[in-house]
């Protein structure tokens, strides 16, 4: 048996991050009416570049292989929520477009996602949520650090 009052903190934090982002995973895509969880995950970073981002770019910013990250696109391809087309420099690269369906399906959602996301929270006040986010934000650039040095 586990002695967890006595346990490296940063054992159990390793732990808790897999559980809370398979509960996340589990609670979303019960609650989601068109997309999965991770689906919706790459359409929300198709938003964060200016251009239309890259297969890899979505991979890369998801923290996906491409290889799974192509199996998502290409679901949200069959329901028409992203085009996928060309890059016009590099032909081995394609650029993902969101399309109409994608942008109503994100308004429609944004005020229930928004709910969750703010009821998820609310167990934490303004500094700890502060907090977790720097702390979060260490966590995945060691993350990175420590993906090149695989490299």
């Amino acid at each position: 048996m586990y002695d967890f009052e006595n346990m490296d903190k940063r054992l159990i934090a390793y732990v808790n991050i897999f559980i809370c982002a398979n509960r996340l995973q589990a609670i979303m895509d019960k609650g989601m009416r068109d997309i999965t969880a991770k689906q919706w995950l790459a359409l929300t970073m198709t938003g964060a570049f200016p251009e239309p981002p890259t297969l890899k770019d979505i991979s890369e910013i998801s923290g996906v292989t491409h290889q799974s990250m192509r199996q998502i696109v290409d679901r949200l391809e069959e329901k028409g929520l992203i085009e996928v087309i060309p890059d016009k420099k590099d032909k081995r690269a394609v650029r993902l477009v969101r399309t109409n369906a994608a942008e109503e399906i994100g308004a429609r959602d944004t005020e229930r996602n928004y709910g969750f996301v703010f009821e998820l929270f609310s167990c934490l006040g303004r500094e700890e949520a502060g907090t977790f986010c720097a702390a979060l934000e260490k966590l995945c650039n060691k993350l990175n650090e420590l993906k090149e040095e695989q490299k």
